[in-house]
């Protein structure tokens, strides 16, 4: 079989960056073939190359930072004694500027290095935090360094520092801070990066928050049960909730959205004012949100999502539908201008009892 080879080469520049604060809500920069969704590409140590007892936690802790921040279908990672990819304590980085480096082969294996402690590179001599037992100012976080590195594995690049992000919206910042500057120990990936993860690899689950990097239209559509019923009969009205099938991000497109709040609501018809009726329970099929109505007059219904505080989605309404009710007077039951007799409706007589009794009795209109 082909191997595709993508090799992206994460150079952490130690040159102070600028921590601008002008356009926000750019994804970070992303590249090259991804994994498959949920893939487990654990690691080992490099042979003749084992990081030192005093970093390993800190290497571990990146992973494990990875994969519980990551919010979408990106790879999983965790340390493996007889793993294909591997971790290398070593100085065989082409520069000598640069403090981590990653290589990615997708759908296969990936590498990282890092410096040894002490190294001298161009700017100075590296000192990792996690080697003193009370870090000085200056020294380098390794597992922010390491989770630095976990994001070019997961195709992740480097920020376009001339936008003048807020610096905690990514941590794929091409310099990385010293202690104690601000971001100098984040421990998971900015809401940038999971924006990226997400357009790349889908949210992990249907329920899973869209990052507040991206702004997501959303379709939500209505259909009931009937839209012609006698007074107090039961009708289902239901919901369904997507990512709009249009987005600029095709892995995206479609996409049912649970586990949020969906308004029914309601109005008299000509009326122009809607009234809200019930929050729509999600039900166990995805993006689906149901109510169940016993309406004793006509109503026109709609479904309302309103854009989340803390979600990358946009609210989205639902188009109208009518539930006509008929109502019974003199042994006629008009529904609009068709009328019917009631024993033609299914009625036996005019105190609101079905001819079917396996329907039961009617239910007031909540």
């Amino acid at each position: 079989m082909n191997r595709r080879r993508t090799i992206l080469a994460a150079i952490l520049l130690v040159t102070a960056a600028l921590g601008g604060q002008a356009s926000a809500d750019t994804p970070t920069p992303a590249g090259g073939a991804t994994w498959a969704p949920n893939q487990q590409v654990n690691y080992r140590w490099k042979a003749g190359a084992e990081p030192p007892n005093w970093l390993r936690p800190a290497i571990n802790a990146a992973a494990a930072g990875s994969n519980a921040s990551k919010a979408s279908q990106a790879a999983i990672f965790a340390y493996e004694a007889g793993a294909q990819s591997w971790i290398g304590y070593t100085a065989d980085i082409p520069t000598n500027y640069a403090v981590g480096y990653a290589v990615r082969h997708v759908p296969d294996s990936y590498n990282i290095r890092l410096r040894p402690h002490g190294h001298v590179l161009d700017w100075g001599t590296l000192r990792w935090c996690q080697f003193y037992d009370n870090p000085p100012n200056g020294c380098y976080d390794a597992e922010l360094i390491t989770l630095h590195e976990f994001g070019h594995v997961q195709t992740l690049g480097h920020v376009d520092e001339s936008l003048g992000e807020p610096w905690l919206d990514s941590i794929m910042h091409a310099g990385p801070r010293t202690k104690a500057k601000i971001g100098w120990n984040e421990d998971e990936f900015g809401r940038c990066d999971v924006a990226r993860l997400q357009i790349r690899y889908r949210a992990l689950t249907p329920s899973t928050p869209y990052s507040t990097c991206l702004a997501l239209p959303t379709t939500l559509t209505l259909a009931a049960t009937s839209t012609s019923v006698a007074a107090g009969q039961s009708v289902t009205i239901s919901a369904t909730l997507k990512v709009t099938g249009s987005t600029t991000y095709a892995k995206l497109a479609d996409e049912p959205i649970s586990d949020r709040q969906v308004t029914l609501q309601r109005r008299l018809p000509g009326a122009s004012s809607w009234t809200t009726h019930a929050h729509m329970p999600a039900t166990s099929i995805e993006g689906r949100y149901a109510s169940v109505i016993s309406p004793t007059t006509t109503y026109d219904w709609r479904a309302l999502f309103s854009k989340p505080a803390n979600e990358g989605l946009n609210g989205s309404t639902s188009a109208v539908i009518r539930v006509n009710v008929s109502s019974c007077v003199d042994g006629v039951c008009c529904t609009g201008p068709i009328c019917v007799t009631a024993a033609e409706a299914g009625i036996s007589d005019q105190t609101g009892t079905k001819t079917d009794e396996s329907e039961g009795p009617w239910q007031a209109d909540y």
